[in-house]
């Protein structure tokens, strides 16, 4: 995906009963073939975001006139289990504070309507929190006021980066047997790899492999 300044995208919500995602992009981060945008959203805040498979590039329209498509781009290449995770990371990224109640956690994750949250401790990602985790918790009469997200991420989060392959991401999952793995450039959080994204590559890949072979 390719934007610049002014355009506006919008990132599709997980699942059909949320809203979708609008913003205008205000700079051109990075490089060709690896760009990030900032972007004000719609509702008011702003953010990196590093595009996803659920990102696009609305067309643009003057005023007084009828919508016009985008100039087409030449079709891309399907995504491969070799290529860079950030083709299909997830972003922006959703987080919960280190402080907040398991209560508040659980009402973050329906909010964004993710399987995840990144959790930040003054700043800095200490690591995820799942559905998996909270339910977990609850399951063990943990008290949703007392009990804060930095109680549940585990000693040793899996991290990766959005260079690493598909494939050593899916390897991360199963070896680690988590869902989610966040993807950090140095210090900050860019996006997070769900194992439903890496699956959908993996057996895509294998059926046109299946096909042609």
């Amino acid at each position: 995906m390719h934007a610049i300044v002014g355009d506006r995208i919008i990132v599709q919500a997980e699942v059909t009963d949320r809203p979708n995602r609008l913003g205008t992009v205000r700079e051109v981060l990075g490089t060709k073939g690896a760009e990030h945008y900032r972007v004000d959203w719609d509702d008011g805040h702003e953010s990196l975001l590093y595009p996803g498979p659920d990102t696009r590039v609305l067309p643009r329209q003057r005023a007084g006139e009828e919508p016009t498509a985008r100039p087409a781009e030449a079709p891309a290449r399907p995504v491969r289990p070799d290529d860079p995770v950030e083709r299909i990371m997830g972003a922006p990224v959703a987080n919960v504070d280190a402080h907040d109640s398991l209560r508040v956690t659980a009402v973050s994750l329906a909010d964004a309507a993710v399987g995840a949250l990144v959790v930040m401790d003054q700043g800095s990602p200490l690591g995820m929190i799942s559905e998996r985790d909270v339910v977990h918790a609850l399951a063990a009469d943990a008290d949703p006021e007392e009990v804060q997200a930095h109680n549940l991420v585990g000693a040793t989060t899996v991290w990766a980066s959005p260079a690493d392959s598909i494939s050593r991401v899916a390897a991360l999952m199963r070896d680690s047997e988590v869902r989610h793995i966040p993807l950090r450039q140095e210090e900050t959080v860019v996006g997070v790899a769900s194992i439903r994204d890496v699956l959908r590559v993996l057996l895509d890949y294998a059926g046109e492999t299946h096909r042609f072979g």
